[in-house]
C-alpha cells in the first residue's frame, strides 16, 4: 500500500527519536565528549553503529519474522503497544522529578579515540536493556509494514539516530546548559511520552481494524 510509505519513515524517525531523547549512559558520554572537544564524533558514531544494529535486528529478524508468521502478528502488536504505552508512562512520570544529564568527567578521563569508541559501544552492546527494547519495539512496529514500508521504517529510524548523535556531538556545548535543566527535561519527557502513546495507539488501531500484515 503506497500510502504506508511516507508513514513509514515518519513513523520510524519519530519512535527512533522518542526512544533516543532521554537520560542515559550513552547519552550523557557522547554530551560529554562533546563538551571537552574530545573526539565527539567518534562516540556519536559509536552509538549510530549500535542503533543500526538493533534497527536492523529489529525490522529485517524480529519483523520479518513475525510477517511470516500471521498468527503472531496480533501479539506482536498488543505487545508493543503495551510496551510503548508502558515506556510513555515513565516519560509522563519522569515529569514529577525529571533528571539532568551529568556532564562533568576530568579530562585525563577522557581517553584516545579507541578507547572512546570502546567506551561507547560497550554502554550500549553490554548492556542487555538495548536488545530486548529495540529489537522488540522496532520489530513489534515494522511487521504491520510490506517488505519495503519495513526498509523506510528502517531508514527512518537510522536517520533519527544520526539526527540525534549529531546534535549532541556538533552542539554539546550550546546543549549544555539545556541538558542541565530540569524544566527543559519536564518539557522532553511530555514530547516523549506523548510521542509513544500516539505510536501505541496507532498500533492499537491497526490491530483491531485487521490492518495487520495487510499488504495489498
Amino acid at each position: 500500500m503506497a500510502e504506508f510509505f511516507p508513514a513509514a519513515l515518519v513513523q520510524g524517525f519519530g519512535v527512533s527519536a522518542a526512544h533516543l531523547i532521554g537520560v542515559s549512559a550513552l547519552n550523557a558520554f557522547v554530551l560529554r565528549q562533546a563538551l571537552h572537544r574530545h573526539h565527539p564524533l567518534v562516540a556519536g558514531s559509536a552509538g549510530v553503529l549500535a542503533d543500526m544494529l538493533f534497527i536492523t535486528l529489529g525490522t529485517t529478524g524480529l519483523g520479518a519474522l513475525l510477517a511470516r508468521l500471521p498468527l503472531l502478528a496480533p501479539v506482536a502488536a498488543w505487545g508493543g503497544a503495551a510496551f510503548l504505552f508502558w515506556h510513555g508512562w515513565k516519560a509522563f512520570r519522569a515529569v514529577r522529578s525529571p533528571n539532568v544529564i551529568d556532564t562533568r568527567t576530568p579530562r585525563r578521563e577522557l581517553g584516545g579515540p579507541r578507547q572512546v569508541a570502546a567506551t561507547a559501544l560497550g554502554l550500549t552492546l553490554l548492556n542487555p536493556h538495548p536488545y530486548v527494547d529495540s529489537v522488540v519495539l522496532f520489530g513489534a512496529l515494522s511487521t504491520p509494514l510490506p517488505p519495503l514500508g519495513r526498509t523506510l521504517f528502517a531508514l527512518g529510524a537510522v536517520s533519527a539516530s544520526l539526527a540525534w548523535y549529531a546534535l549532541l556531538a556538533f552542539g554539546g556545548v550550546r546543549l549544555a546548559p539545556l541538558f542541565r535543566s530540569p524544566r527543559a527535561w519536564r518539557w522532553l519527557d511530555v514530547l516523549v511520552g506523548t510521542l509513544l502513546w500516539t505510536f501505541a495507539l496507532s498500533l492499537m488501531w491497526r490491530a483491531l481494524h485487521g490492518g495487520l500484515l495487510d499488504h495489498g
